[in-house]
């Protein structure tokens, strides 16, 4: 627990404010560490390559309206084709069964992942994503050469063969070293004089950050994605502007520009279903909630009706505590909508209501998601 939650610290300080009040209450029991999951250590990736990046036609290039009322029905993905700017690999191996093995607080690998986080070395700024500098691995350490390939593959799939799905406790991947890997990807490609050289590293960091949100099953794992994307455009649009490439400048500004955007509605649509201004605590110690019935029909849309399946997945971990704390009849009735996402066409969201519906919650994990 003490890991995980130094990791939302560590994380907060990456995603600025909004994210920290994003992540606090029902949101920050999902970096506490579920005991007894462990990966298995994972084989060499395989054999991969990079396609090219898909041609853009600079006059079909739009500047998604994040800000326009029909955005509000979209799902929270990049709009602009990212296959343009870096192109997934095509490798046919699972990323995440390498990445798995670095979890807190039992993966196999994770002593490694500690070593490798104490070799990190402090690099000069590293505009915008670091203005006073960062911590990095040093370009030629052997746990990002090793990372390299995990990223060409074209998968990354957690859940549930790897880490299994528990609600607000399901586990995480090991995301601070991912976001290591980012940076140093980031610095290595800065301080490279070749054109070419910088643009692998850049786009390696992309297609990271595509792979973190591919699943979109765990909001924090997407939240640490998005940001990936933005400097790996942001790290392009730089280089490419210095060395006169605009075609490539504009493509990559357009990208980055559409990070902070969904950064922020990400944090208005978790805030319109948060449960802990609803929370009481009797004089006993006893837990309820007040919720109105507003904010239930609000969790009841985000269980159903969302187009992303990270929004579903904190609805359901919501419900999980109204079928327990609230009065009838909302009590029922979130327990209704549990069954109903239990019959769900999409497999992670109904084991996932399955798991609400067979785990009672005790004081100790009430405490945990409430008392914050």
């Amino acid at each position: 627990m003490t890991d995980n939650r130094d990791l939302a610290a560590r994380v907060g300080v990456v995603l600025a404010a909004a994210v920290i009040v994003l992540l606090a209450g029902l949101l920050g029991a999902r970096l506490l560490a579920a005991p007894g999951a462990s990966a298995s250590a994972a084989p060499a990736a395989p054999a991969a390559s990079v396609p090219a990046p898909r041609p853009c036609d600079l006059s079909q290039l739009e500047l998604p309206c994040w800000g326009c009322l029909w955005a509000e029905k979209w799902p929270l993905q990049f709009r602009t084709d990212l296959d343009m700017l870096a192109p997934l690999g095509t490798g046919p191996g699972n990323a995440a069964t390498w990445f798995a093995a670095f979890r807190k607080p039992d993966g196999p690998r994770l002593a490694e992942a500690n070593a490798a986080l104490a070799r990190r070395v402090h690099h000069a700024p590293l505009l915008p994503m670091a203005p006073e500098g960062t911590d990095v691995l040093p370009p030629d350490d052997p746990l990002l050469a090793e990372a390299a390939p995990w990223c060409d593959q074209a998968t990354m799939r957690f859940y549930p063969d790897l880490l299994p799905l528990r609600g607000a406790w399901t586990p995480i991947p090991n995301l601070l070293l991912a976001l290591t890997f980012a940076r140093s990807w980031i610095a290595r490609g800065s301080d490279a004089p070749n054109f070419d050289d910088a643009m692998a590293d850049f786009r390696r960091v992309i297609r990271l950050g595509r792979l973190l949100r591919q699943e979109d099953t765990i909001l924090i794992s997407d939240l640490i994605g998005l940001p990936c994307i933005r400097w790996g455009a942001e790290a392009i649009y730089d280089r490419a502007r210095k060395e006169g490439r605009t075609d490539l400048a504009l493509l990559a500004a357009v990208v980055a520009g559409e990070g902070a955007p969904q950064r922020w509605l990400t944090a208005a649509r978790v805030t319109a279903i948060e449960l802990g201004p609803y929370a009481r605590r009797a004089a006993d110690g006893t837990r309820t909630l007040d919720l109105p019935e507003a904010r239930f029909e609000a969790l009841k849309d985000a269980a159903t009706k969302s187009p992303d399946r990270r929004f579903r997945f904190e609805a359901a971990a919501a419900l999980h505590l109204v079928s327990q704390l609230a009065p009838e009849p909302m009590r029922g009735k979130a327990r209704e909508l549990l069954v109903e996402l239990s019959r769900s066409d999409d497999p992670i969201v109904a084991a996932n209501a399955r798991w609400s519906l067979d785990t009672p919650l005790g004081d100790e994990q009430l405490r945990q998601l409430l008392d914050y």
